[in-house]
């Protein structure tokens, strides 16, 4: 329709034995249909995300109490727009919901896509698995060639994104999800593991998950460069060894590397509001050792939950102080002593790591030339006093600036101008001269320039007077 060149993700779906149609459409398939991806952020212009980079494994989880087979993909906007990705979830019993409805169609080149209506679709329903395709007739091998993109999309299963990302510096490229990892409260949550183009490594989940399906509330818990920077991540894959530790392998065109699936004993995380804070289903706080640790190591022991602190929605745990700090009264904000660890209950739920080649945390490890037990005392001052402070900043500028002024300009000045009495001694000098007697006193006309005539009807400067023509001292005042 004239509107230039766009993008739009499909999902296709083709029966397993289809073997082409029958005589002239051997070739072709039979069942072949489409059905477009709707990555959007919903409201009245919605914010769409168009280009899929790539999807997850299919996924099956408890959601809101229904259980649901998922699939995760990555989305992005064009190369030359805003720079955005996105992940959205769609159920696998959705995408199967679109390919039962209605077909869309355009008459013509230059004819809007509409609704094919229900009575024009040849029965048996083309794009339905038969035993064998090649006895199909060629009405319906006819329709599907010309009518395989189906009416409605898919939508995201939360309603919207489950991950949204705006940056210059890096989009979205793969994502691995490690599905169904139980909290301590019981709950599950799909954490989703995203890969960038720069080497990055997003650990994310939705905390709304288990409860509801139309609400998301995104937490990103760690950014990790695990490749060198500018080396895209081409894959990612979750692995489960029985007696090891969980590994995340992340692949690239030249290595491949395998590093942690969480971050809990991060410098980062070295306090129970830090620890807690992260929201990760993966890490809790041990009371008893106060550290923090992975908890699948201490699920086998029935009494460490008592002593293990998480809060995956907020987080912030009342074992880590929260009551009693909300109990005590107002004071003046003092930052914490420099060098004692802790960490302020208020922090950014985001850790951002850098790995050596060993797996090593490198930029999060603390100075060794840091103070230890300094305290420092902010200065308030009262707005009364701010405000006196600049009027006399100003008056002592405009005073000080006047002033310097005056002194250059009596020191960088020449020769003093004469008094009045002076020039009006120059000025008779001047007039006294002007009226010497080699001065012609004739009458000039200046309209005409020409002398007047003498009575005896001669020029004053004519040749008959036979006079030298006097030079005339011209005066400028």
């Amino acid at each position: 329709m004239n509107c230039g060149k766009a993008v739009y993700s499909r999902v296709g779906r083709v029966c397993h034995h289809d073997k082409g149609g029958p005589h002239a459409f051997s070739d072709r398939w039979t069942s072949f249909l489409k059905a477009r991806l709707n990555c959007s952020v919903p409201g009245e212009y919605p914010f769409y995300f168009n280009e899929i980079q790539s999807t997850s494994e299919v996924t099956e989880g408890l959601y809101a109490g229904n259980r649901t087979r998922l699939v995760y993909g990555v989305f992005t906007t064009p190369v030359n727009s805003i720079g955005g990705s996105a992940i959205c979830a769609f159920s696998m019993s959705s995408v199967l919901e679109v390919f039962q409805g209605a077909f869309k169609e355009q008459e013509t080149i230059n004819s809007n896509w509409l609704r094919v209506p229900t009575e024009r679709v040849p029965k048996p329903r083309p794009g339905t698995c038969v035993n064998d395709s090649r006895t199909l007739k060629d009405t319906i091998v006819n329709f599907v060639k010309a009518h395989p993109l189906m009416d409605d999309a898919v939508q995201s299963y939360f309603a919207m994104p489950v991950i949204t990302k705006v940056s210059f510096n890096y989009r979205f490229t793969k994502v691995a999800v490690d599905s169904q990892v139980k909290a301590l409260d019981g709950k599950a949550y799909d954490i989703l593991y995203v890969g960038t183009d720069d080497g990055r490594v997003l650990k994310a989940l939705n905390t709304r998950s288990p409860d509801s399906v139309t609400d998301v509330n995104q937490v990103i818990v760690s950014d990790v460069q695990v490749l060198k920077y500018g080396q895209a991540v081409k894959d990612l894959l979750v692995v489960h060894l029985a007696g090891e530790a969980s590994k995340l392998v992340v692949f690239a065109d030249s290595e491949i590397r395998a590093v942690p699936l969480h971050h809990c004993d991060s410098p980062l995380a070295g306090s129970c509001a830090a620890c807690v804070a992260l929201q990760d289903p993966h890490c809790a706080w041990d009371a008893t050792t106060n550290l923090c640790v992975a908890v699948p190591t201490k699920l086998h022991d029935s009494d460490a939950e008592k002593t293990l602190f998480q809060d995956i929605l907020m987080g912030k745990h009342k074992g880590c102080g929260y009551e009693q700090e909300m109990a005590k009264p107002m004071q003046p904000a003092v930052p914490p002593e420099i060098g004692r660890g802790e960490q302020p209950d208020e922090r950014d739920n985001e850790i951002v790591i850098e790995l050596d080649r060993e797996n090593q945390y490198g930029r999060t490890q603390p100075r060794a030339n840091e103070p230890q037990g300094v305290i420092v005392t902010p200065v308030v001052y009262s707005a009364q006093t701010l405000t006196g402070a600049l009027i006399g900043t100003c008056l002592f500028s405009l005073v000080a600036g006047f002033a310097s002024g005056f002194w250059f300009s009596q020191r960088l000045r020449g020769t003093p101008y004469p008094e009045p009495s002076e020039q009006r001694q120059q000025l008779n000098r001047l007039t006294e001269s002007s009226e010497s007697p080699g001065f012609n006193n004739k009458s000039i006309n200046l309209v005409l320039n020409v002398p007047p005539k003498n009575p005896n009807g001669k020029n004053a400067n004519s040749s008959a007077e036979n006079k030298p023509v006097q030079k005339v001292k011209k005066t400028y005042i």
